[in-house]
């Protein structure tokens, strides 16, 4: 797990580098490196492939003391296997980045970087170093993500994938969905596996394969309408508070003339 993130860091150092450096938009590198990462995972992992399939050897068939272990936590949810304390550090996870960006200096100086790069410069803040470590932390996170993943037993790797796996994707969504916070994104994150979980027992002659993806896209949509509203409606509260402090300015001024 430390391997992971150790990797991860040094993935979203060379993001960081990139985007403070020369303003190569971090979507763009990111995407390119998730193409190098995937087919160097591949190139790696095709040593450990099993003879008869494309998937490598299950890490409990070989070393069942690598897998992340649960410390009896399977026996809360039915003896699943795949119950691991991998649960528990995410949501402890989640709660430390929250302290780290509400109730530290740096967190707040990665926040206001996060917002207005220009303005933190103004206000005297390495907006370099805060967007490196910005992008540090976040592929530190991605991988342990992944570790947390495959550690515990619940997937193999597939060395002949030829696309990326779509969990930094569901991870955007989430987090839009959490409302950009770490802890509104354990729920949604809870919430949104659920949706695809189920979306997989449906019956296929009646739902297209399709129907979690669609179904979390609509509420993705639904909560982006909220927030735009949100932000229509405050603009339009503040534009009629700025009028009735200028109506009341101007009386107050005409009742001083007539004075």
């Amino acid at each position: 797990m430390l391997l992971a993130l150790a990797v991860g860091a040094l993935w979203g150092l060379i993001v960081g580098l990139l985007k403070a450096y020369r303003n190569v938009n971090e979507v763009i590198s990111g995407i390119m490196l998730n193409w190098i990462g995937l087919y160097l995972v591949n190139t790696l992992l095709s040593n450990v492939k099993e003879s008869t399939s494309p998937y490598t050897y299950s890490i409990s068939k070989v070393n069942e003391s690598a897998r992340i272990p649960n410390f009896g936590l399977s026996k809360l949810f039915s003896n699943n296997a795949y119950v691991t304390i991998a649960i528990p550090l995410s949501i402890i996870i989640a709660v430390l980045i929250d302290i780290l960006l509400t109730k530290t200096k740096i967190g707040y100086e990665l926040r206001a970087t996060g917002f207005n790069k220009e303005a933190a410069r103004y206000a005297g803040m390495n907006e370099k170093r805060n967007l490196i470590m910005t992008l540090v932390i976040g592929g530190a996170l991605a991988g342990l993500g992944a570790a947390f993943y495959y550690l515990s037993g619940y997937e193999q790797w597939e060395v002949t994938t030829s696309s990326v796996p779509g969990m930094g994707f569901n991870g955007i969504a989430a987090t839009f969905l959490g409302g950009l916070n770490p802890i509104g994104t354990i729920f949604a994150s809870y919430f949104l596996q659920h949706i695809m979980s189920g979306g997989s027992y449906l019956d296929k002659n009646i739902y297209p394969s399709q129907i979690a993806d669609l179904i979390t896209a609509i509420i993705i949509y639904l909560c982006g309408f909220v927030l735009f509203m949100k932000t229509v409606m405050n603009r339009m509260a503040a534009s009629e508070n700025e009028k009735k402090l200028r109506r009341k300015e101007a009386e107050s001024e005409k009742g001083g003339e007539k004075a």
